[in-house]
């Protein structure tokens, strides 16, 4: 497995829980667990491995996402 994966998949992560938060009207409580989800998804689908393996790297992505998404949220209120 290649890190540049992982990577791409955070990227793809953190951009479609963007989406579901302004197309879906996703409340922002919920996004840190729909960035999971979707890690999960991501890892099963695209990443190489056993099932317990892609689900591990799936959570592992999800909450990177997810930590990523909160830091930004952070620097942008320092900002204002």
């Amino acid at each position: 497995m290649v890190i540049i994966d992982i990577a791409l998949l955070i990227t793809i992560v953190i951009a479609l829980t963007e989406v579901f938060k302004h197309a879906a009207k996703v409340p922002n409580k919920y996004l840190p667990l729909l960035s999971v989800v979707l890690g999960i998804i991501g890892g099963v689908v695209y990443l190489e491995g056993s099932l317990k393996e892609t689900i591990l790297y799936g959570i592992i992505i999800g909450l990177s996402a997810s930590g990523l998404f909160d830091q930004s949220k952070i620097i942008k209120k320092d900002d204002k």
